[in-house]
């Protein structure tokens, strides 16, 4: 999912949205995908389950291009520290991580040719958490008050991760690795969690 920093509402794009496996570039050392893993991108994982678990297919990872952004320096730190030599040399540390934040991306029904069937992505999850910034957007307009635009710094603070389910559980295999592991905090699998709408319109005034 795409927020550009002078949008006023959120807007998703198929480029934007196109995330599955990009953790297999990022642990094999391959060209990872240049724009989901710009820092003007909100970058959108996957989640499944009642209780929620990452998905094996969420995407997440280091930048090859980007470098870490001052807005999740310290969680990219943190979760560095956490994992130790894990992974070593199969991806950038330097790198901006990925993803930002995850949306349920399971099990979801669609309706084609006269048709009903359920897929998995994180073109679900993407737009699923673009529809959630919208109708918070939607809210603060009748309110009178200014949009999100962009949202990383915001979902990075004390008061925007506050209004985040922390997701602990949850693994993103690829490249004959385990991939990386979602744990409390910012991870790549997960990101920061899934938004709770309840509190997250809390944390923006409504």
């Amino acid at each position: 999912m795409c927020v550009p920093e002078t949008a006023q509402y959120c807007r998703t794009s198929n480029l934007i949205a196109r995330m599955c496996r990009i953790h297999r570039h990022q642990l094999g050392g391959h060209a990872d995908q240049f724009s989901e893993t710009h820092s003007r991108v909100t970058s959108v994982g996957s989640t499944g389950g009642i209780t929620e678990v990452g998905s094996s297919f969420s995407s997440g990872g280091f930048s090859n291009y980007f470098g870490i952004p001052s807005y999740q320096s310290a969680d990219v730190a943190s979760y560095l520290a956490a994992i130790g030599s894990t992974n070593s040399g199969r991806f950038n540390r330097t790198g901006r991580a990925f993803p930002d934040v995850a949306a349920q991306g399971e099990s979801f029904e669609i309706a084609w040719n006269n048709q009903f069937g359920l897929v998995d992505g994180t073109s679900a999850s993407a737009p699923t958490f673009a529809s959630i910034i919208a109708l918070i957007n939607d809210q603060l307009v009748a309110a009178g008050k200014p949009v999100l635009g962009f949202l990383n710094p915001f979902l990075y603070s004390s008061t925007g991760r506050a209004a985040f389910n922390d997701i602990t559980s949850g693994t993103n295999p690829g490249c004959n690795t385990n991939g990386f592991s979602a744990r409390a905090g910012w991870d790549p699998v997960t990101g920061l969690g899934t938004p709770d709408f309840v509190k997250l319109k809390a944390a923006v005034g409504l």
